[in-house]
């Protein structure tokens, strides 16, 4: 299977709080790291886990250049570039008002995969299949 990760999903398992994803995001996860799925991660994704580093919202023994590592060295957590598409796919998004939600759901159409996501305006919105539960 594929997927797409919202940051959150991303963050929560990288740093060790896998418990608070819900049970098919761990099972996506779970199935990445054995290497039975693969995992895209939009480089928009990083951009807003650096914000998130750089605030104190997420604390982490790890620098960023070592998250970066890691998903690069992992072969089952793939970084996307962000697109044209995604940012056409994005704007057909107006349901959801968060830059970052639109440019990952935008990629997440695009690649015709479910995003593993919690956040609820974006699972209502049923612009973007998702993945948590």
């Amino acid at each position: 299977m594929i997927y797409v990760t919202d940051t959150h999903p991303f963050v929560f398992y990288a740093i060790g709080q896998a418990k608070k994803l819900g049970r098919k995001a761990l099972r996506a996860f779970t199935q990445a790291e054995s290497k039975r799925a693969t995992i895209y991660i939009p480089t928009v994704c990083f951009f807003e886990l650096a914000l998130l580093l750089e605030s104190g919202k997420v604390r982490s023994n790890r620098s960023f250049a070592e998250w970066k590592a890691r998903v690069e060295e992992s072969g089952s957590f793939l970084v996307e570039p962000l697109t044209w598409e995604d940012i056409e796919e994005a704007r057909s998004l107006p349901g959801l008002v968060d830059p970052f939600d639109r440019l990952i759901g935008g990629t997440a159409n695009r690649l015709r995969c479910p995003l593993i996501t919690q956040d609820g305006r974006i699972a209502k919105s049923r612009l973007v299949a998702t993945v948590w539960q």
